[in-house]
C-alpha cells in the first residue's frame, strides 16, 4: 500500500505540509502558518509545519499526530479506512465533507481490495 495515502484517504503527496517540507519550501510554510492565523488565531511556528507523511516515520504536523482518524486506523492495525468494516463512519465525516477527493480515494482503494 502506497505510503503517502494517509489513513483518511489524503494523498500526502498534494498536501501543502508535505510538499513544503520535502521541498524546504519557506514561502509555502509561511502562507501556511498565516493561513492558521487567520482562519483559527493560532500562531504555528514554521517548526510545527513540517510533516513527512501521515504514515511515515519522522515529523507529524501537530494536529495530524493526534487526529483521531490516524489513530483509530494505527490502533486497529489498517493503512487507512479503507480497510475497515465500519468505514465510512463519523470520525473521517469532517473530513470527507471537506476533501471530497480523500473519501473518492478509500473508495477506490476498498473496490480494489474486493
Amino acid at each position: 500500500m502506497d505510503k503517502l495515502i494517509a489513513p483518511c484517504g489524503i494523498d500526502c503527496r498534494v498536501c501543502d505540509a508535505y510538499i513544503a517540507t520535502q521541498t524546504n519550501d519557506l514561502l509555502l510554510k509561511q502562507k501556511m502558518a498565516d493561513s492558521f492565523k487567520q482562519n483559527y488565531g493560532v500562531e504555528k511556528p514554521l517548526s510545527e509545519l513540517d510533516c513527512d507523511g501521515c504514515r511515515a516515520e519522522g515529523k507529524h504536523i501537530g494536529f495530524c499526530i493526534v487526529c483521531e482518524i490516524r489513530l483509530c486506523a494505527v490502533e486497529k492495525g489498517y493503512a487507512t479506512c479503507a480497510e475497515c468494516a465500519d468505514y465510512p463512519c463519523e470520525k473521517g465525516a469532517f473530513i470527507w465533507q471537506k476533501c471530497s477527493q480523500s473519501k473518492a480515494m478509500l473508495d477506490a482503494l476498498r473496490e480494489a481490495a474486493k
